[in-house]
């Protein structure tokens, strides 16, 4: 096993690709899992999108941090998770609105988004909270108290998504599947379930080797690492299902299975990778600067929904402005 580490340790690029790779396949393999074993049980497509889909979709990010975690590399399952935040809207619901212009429900606009915004605005203050020097010990650093916290708003946001699928809202009446039908027997789909959680806990592994690796030798911080190329890879499998959800024309799930995952990854994957070990909130002004691109993000998409609809101009600052951020990091860290 030592032998191994040393070799994607020394081999940093074909381990962070190898560990991509596995990880996309992996999350699509979970994906066509999921979705195949919820149609067995009869689960409305509205739930299976906004939960199973997003959750699955999100896997990949919970795979790396549980890693990442257990190997004391904080730093990085903390970048990875504000990372892939904004690379979900900024890149993923772009590209969404580019490919066709998407209509968002009466729903999306008064519970989902605004919640995301909320909750977005409770990791901003728990991390400022967790950085300060005045509060108490067990208090300081993203540790256990924050994650039942978060695990807590989790548990209120699933109520809240098995009410609405309960409740035949207009979105479950005019939405269908977001994926192709899964012609497999319950064996298969439970194969592929199994198999797609294996593969994304080798692909994290590796990507975690390689990514440590890469940061190491260019003498870039884990946090930009986590935040830019991790992030990106780990949000694919967003990219993915929304591409699909788009030509199916299923643009309000597309836009679910976005807030869905985001709200996966900080109210599920960063508590949970705090349960694992606490993160010490990372010095200097990095965090800060992710944490704000977060929020901003965020708080522009919802602007953009308020007309129902995400038009593809509007997709197109989204991307451009991501586009931005990335060349704006990678402009200041060569400075710095």
């Amino acid at each position: 096993m030592d032998s191994i580490t040393t070799f994607a340790q020394n081999w940093y690029p074909v381990s962070l690709l190898v560990g991509i790779i596995l990880l996309i396949v992996g999350g699509n393999l979970l994906v066509e899992g999921a979705v195949a074993i919820a149609k067995r049980l009869g689960v409305s497509t509205l739930v299976i999108g906004l939960t199973i889909v997003a959750f699955s979709t999100s896997s990949p990010e919970l795979a790396l941090n549980s890693v990442a975690s257990w190997n004391g590399h904080g730093d990085l399952c903390f970048g990875n998770v504000i990372g892939s935040n904004i690379a979900n809207i900024g890149l993923v619901l772009g590209i969404g609105a580019l490919i066709c212009r998407l209509p968002v429900t009466g729903q999306i606009i008064r519970w989902e988004f605004p919640w995301l915004v909320a909750v977005t605005g409770v990791v901003v203050l728990i991390t400022w909270a967790a950085s300060s020097s005045s509060a108490p010990t067990s208090l300081q650093g993203l540790g256990w108290p924050w994650a039942i916290l978060l695990l807590l708003l989790f548990c209120f946001s699933m109520w809240k998504w098995f009410q609405l699928g309960r409740g035949e809202s207009k979105l479950a009446k005019q939405s269908g599947d977001i994926t192709p039908d899964v012609q497999c027997s319950a064996t298969a789909a439970w194969a592929m379930l199994v198999g797609g959680l294996f593969l994304l806990g080798i692909g994290g592994k590796a990507t975690e080797l390689g990514a440590v690796s890469l940061a190491t030798n260019l003498g870039i911080s884990e946090v930009v690492i986590g935040g830019t190329v991790v992030a990106i890879a780990t949000s694919l499998p967003e990219v993915v299902t929304t591409i699909i959800a788009a030509k199916k024309n299923h643009p309000d799930l597309a836009v679910g299975n976005v807030i869905g995952s985001n709200l996966f990854n900080v109210l599920f994957v960063l508590p949970i990778t705090m349960l694992i070990q606490p993160i010490a909130i990372p010095q200097g002004l990095e965090p800060w600067v992710y944490l704000g691109a977060m929020l901003c993000f965020t708080l522009l998409a919802w602007k953009m929904t308020t007309d129902a609809r995400v038009k593809a101009k509007e997709g197109g600052v989204l991307v451009s402005l991501y586009v931005c951020f990335l060349v704006g990091i990678t402009i200041w860290n060569s400075v710095g």
